[in-house]
């Protein structure tokens, strides 16, 4: 036997083995991309307040992100751009006039809470957006209204959030909206979480791009359907219409954007599909019956929490079949 033979080291590596050659950063300049719209139409809307809040909150996550590398070494580094991309996001879901301390907070709380303390990008269970977004919802809840955000806007739409009037009124409030505002991200919302045509252009782009599955953004749009068609047919005037949930509020950015986050959606075609489809219940539901006006975080976090569950329906592994003996 040759000695040299002895030395030979095989690469053992665990899976995947077959690379597209995809890279984080790449993933998240691509989904940065997809969000540009949105920030655009969010500044034109609302002027520099928006824009002061999405710069606050992506600095507070980057800083949030390099101080705990420097003290708990990681392979989860600020070079991969996902503080980012989960900076961007939690901009977008809050008020247009959030003090600097609770973007701050925010930000920090879905850095550190939400994502380094599972072990960074890949590691957590839970959407880091939704948990930071939900602890701050918790603990000043008056600070995220969005409607007092923007009492003192001069503009051409019903002055307060679409969900919330409805929730109050039944469906015939929604005689007060113009759907074409809603769709152009003219009503009551945070920086930029109404903004859907925006939102949805970007995320079209990220599925043509195969950024993000289909089978999870169309599931939850399905879901948010069928279900706000049933409520219609067993509580009548107190379920929104389908088109109405679809237009207002976060239901686009939580289609595209935060369902089907990598980390914490399903990997497996019919996962996904059942993932959307409860993604999407869930957030008419809430908006229902309730005392929330939107919901879409609460959806998000339950969602995640059942989502490796749904992962255990795997297809059968072929080539593992057991021979009978003849």
């Amino acid at each position: 036997m040759n000695p040299a033979n002895e030395r030979v080291k095989y690469n053992v590596a665990a899976s995947p083995h077959w690379h597209d050659g995809s890279t984080l950063p790449g993933i998240q300049w691509s989904w940065l991309l997809a969000l540009l719209p949105t920030i655009i139409a969010s500044t034109v809307i609302f002027g520099m307040a928006s824009l002061r809040v999405i710069a606050l909150a992506v600095t507070a996550s980057v800083v949030a992100e390099v101080v705990w590398n420097h003290f708990v070494e990681n392979k989860d580094h600020a070079s991969n751009f996902s503080s980012v991309s989960l900076g961007v996001l939690l901009a977008l879901l809050l008020p247009v006039g959030a003090p600097w301390w609770l973007v701050t907070v925010g930000a920090f709380l879905t850095i550190i809470f939400g994502k380094k303390l599972y072990g960074g990008w890949g590691a957590y269970p839970v959407h880091p957006v939704a948990l930071g977004y939900a602890m701050l919802l918790v603990s000043w809840p008056s600070r995220l209204d969005y409607t007092a955000s923007l009492v003192g806007k001069t503009w051409s739409v019903t002055m307060i959030e679409p969900m919330r009037l409805v929730k109050t009124l039944g469906v015939g409030a929604e005689s007060q909206y113009n759907f074409l505002d809603l769709l152009l991200g003219k009503q009551i919302g945070g920086v930029g979480n109404a903004m859907v045509l925006w939102l949805l252009i970007g995320g079209l782009c990220l599925v043509v791009a195969r950024q993000v599955p289909w089978q999870i953004p169309l599931s939850c749009l399905v879901g948010v359907v069928v279900t706000a068609l049933l409520l219609q047919w067993l509580a009548g005037d107190r379920a929104a219409t389908p088109l109405f949930h679809l237009l207002a509020g976060s239901t686009i950015l939580l289609a595209f954007f935060l369902a089907p986050e990598h980390t914490t959606s399903p990997v497996n075609p019919w996962p996904m599909i059942l993932y959307g489809l409860l993604i999407g219940s869930l957030l008419v539901l809430i908006r229902t019956f309730s005392s929330h006006t939107d919901g879409v975080i609460f959806a998000v976090l339950l969602a995640n929490i059942s989502s490796p569950l749904m992962d255990r329906m795997t297809p059968p592994v072929v080539g593992l079949e057991v021979s009978k003996n003849g």
